[in-house]
């Protein structure tokens, strides 16, 4: 059984720690060996150059600088200063709502953890019930941590932290700059038509619904070969590269490889000429799997991305049920371009939403409080080291980037053979709400945070802070009363990307200061799918000439079904209809 001794030695060794891990940070970080590791972000940028590209030899790895050392420090304060929408310009929105969880959780836990020191803890050490049971239970055992037993918790602060990050959230889509985004839905489980293909009959839809605002749209292909093939392709483009550099330094000899599996066995040819025919035999295998892809009826998933001409346009569109089956032409916001995971897209709607449920018959939800409250303070001194290895330690480690440090360092000394390869290399990961929302606690190193947000962790997408409803609704489970957590309950809900408000106010100023904006070109290829973008085949979904937007009557090839008996697919009234339409 742990003792106060023994929590007093674990915090000691993790405070030293967290400590050796900052002076190690600090100094490790102004080497220029290990520039890209702990400034990653900033090479992708382009706006970063190696520092050990010229001078002494030693001078390519270690900084020989003393005063760079004496102010190896200075990090922290500029960090600790940095103006939020300084932040919020460097990291993006999601970055700094995070950093503003963590600055709650200090808020309201740190007076809360005093008060318990001061009030409860002598309360709690005082109380003598230990010592009441043991007489009754000879079998009872207890040591002197079990006598600091956390009880009484005050009432958690009421704090309006959900108005200011709403309201953040809010001015920051309303005043951010113009995304394809703002523009565009994606439409899913559209119906099949035995007349129309998937892009026809979205368009004939939204002609006919939207006829005002509806622009173009982009259908969504299930192209998961052709970007096998597209990856397969890059690499040995980059394998290519290597030997064609190697050859540059040697004129006189050209490089070899091993015909076999990655070159480890085999017949020896020549590396140069292999991988050219290489890559002249998967592109033509490309094209034709794109052509295939394209000109593939079976291809097409009944999904797309649909662009209205105006935000409004579109904001009316996801916030809507467009027919009277809710199961049919699902319309959401669009994510950020960046943000489209295309294998998903291919994948069945109904199938995403199948979960797979279990019974478990000793389950009793019930009971949940009453099972929590007695088994985490008999577990107490295992929690209490948890927090401070995982946080003290833990967080600290984060910031020295130890496994970042190693595997960029191997990769470069056995993997890395081209510029590609060293990008690659210094992969600087990004701050993963799902994994990193659990792991918020009571204690963080503000200065690391903004630190490695800034400096490290590349931005893959705005979100714009959608996560925070969830944060929002933990919060309230955990320390609102019934009353006080009615009134907050309007702001639980998902929040919309654009509110008609704010997507009529941007509309409305985007015309007055970008008259001659064109619009087309800008979203035309927002969402097309990666691998065809660049490509030698063009991809042919909507008709962009300027004629169809005057037109009052939408002709489709769909022949009448007037004699189709109610309640079939091609007499349903929600996915059709009919021939041609007046608009």
């Amino acid at each position: 059984m742990a003792t106060v001794s023994d929590i007093t030695v674990s915090a000691a060794i993790n405070s030293l720690s967290a400590l050796l891990f900052l002076v190690a940070f600090a100094i490790l970080r102004l080497q220029p060996v290990n520039d890209r590791v702990y400034f990653p972000k900033w090479y992708l940028k382009g706006i970063r150059e190696n520092p050990s590209t010229s001078g002494a030899s030693v001078k390519k790895f270690v900084n020989l600088d003393v005063k760079m050392y004496l102010r190896f420090l200075n990090w922290v304060p500029a960090a600790l200063r940095m103006p939020e929408p300084e932040l919020i310009e460097h990291a993006g929105l999601d970055s700094a709502v995070y950093i503003r969880i963590y600055l709650l959780g200090l808020k309201m836990f740190v007076p809360i953890a005093l008060l318990a020191f001061a009030v409860l803890l002598p309360v709690n050490y005082t109380g003598g019930n230990f010592n009441t049971m043991s007489v009754n239970n000879k079998d009872l055992t207890f040591g002197e941590i079990d006598k600091f037993s956390i009880s009484n918790v005050p009432p958690a602060s009421k704090r309006s932290e959900y108005k200011i990050v709403t309201d953040m959230r809010l001015h920051f889509l309303a005043s951010q700059k113009r995304r394809p985004d703002q523009f565009t839905v994606l439409v899913r489980n559209v119906p099949s038509d035995p007349d129309e293909s998937v892009s026809e009959h979205v368009e004939h839809f939204f002609r006919v619904n939207h006829p005002d605002q509806y622009f173009l749209h982009k259908v969504v292909h299930n192209a998961n070969k052709l970007a096998k093939m597209v990856e397969q392709k890059k690499d040995l483009q980059n394998r290519l590269i290597y030997y064609t550099n190697k050859h540059e330094r040697k004129p006189n000899k050209r490089p070899t490889t091993k015909a076999g599996f990655w070159g480890l066995w085999g017949k020896k040819i020549d590396a140069i000429d292999y991988y050219t025919q290489e890559i002249e035999k998967l592109t033509k295998e490309e094209l034709a799997e794109r052509e295939r892809v394209i000109d593939d009826p079976k291809s097409v998933v009944p999904a797309a991305f649909v662009s209205f001409r105006s935000r409004w346009g579109a904001a009316v569109c996801a916030q809507t049920q467009q027919t009277r089956n809710p199961t049919r032409w699902l319309t959401d916001w669009a994510p950020e371009p960046r943000d489209v995971y295309w294998n998903n897209l291919a994948i069945p709607f109904v199938e995403l939403n199948l979960k797979i449920k279990t019974n478990q018959p000793n389950f009793q939800v019930k009971r949940m409080p009453e099972t929590v409250g007695v088994s985490i303070p008999m577990k107490a001194t295992f929690f209490i080291t948890y927090i401070m290895v995982d946080g003290w330690a833990g967080v600290a480690a984060e910031i020295l980037r130890v496994v970042p440090l190693v595997i960029y360092h191997l990769k470069n000394v056995f993997l890395v053979k081209t510029e590609k390869d060293r990008d690659e290399a210094m992969d600087p990961g990004s701050l993963l709400w799902p994994i990193t929302e659990p792991r918020l606690q009571l204690y963080f190193l503000l200065g690391l945070v903004y630190s490695t947000v800034i400096n490290v962790y590349n931005q893959k997408y705005e979100s714009a802070a959608s996560y925070w409803p969830d944060v929002h609704r933990h919060y309230i489970v955990r320390i609102a009363e019934h009353k006080r957590g009615s009134k907050l309950d309007t702001c639980t809900s998902r929040t919309p990307n654009l509110n008609l408000l704010d997507a009529m106010i941007k509309d409305t100023l985007e015309r007055a200061t970008e008259p001659q904006l064109d619009l087309q070109a800008y979203l035309k290829d927002a969402y097309m799918h990666p691998v065809f973008k660049g490509g030698e085949v063009e991809m042919m979904d909507v008709d962009d000439d300027d004629e169809d937007d005057d037109q009052h009557l939408v002709a489709t090839k769909r022949s009448s079904r007037r004699g189709s008996q109610p309640g079939t697919q091609e007499g349903s009234p929600d996915d059709r209809t009919g021939g041609i339409h007046i608009v």
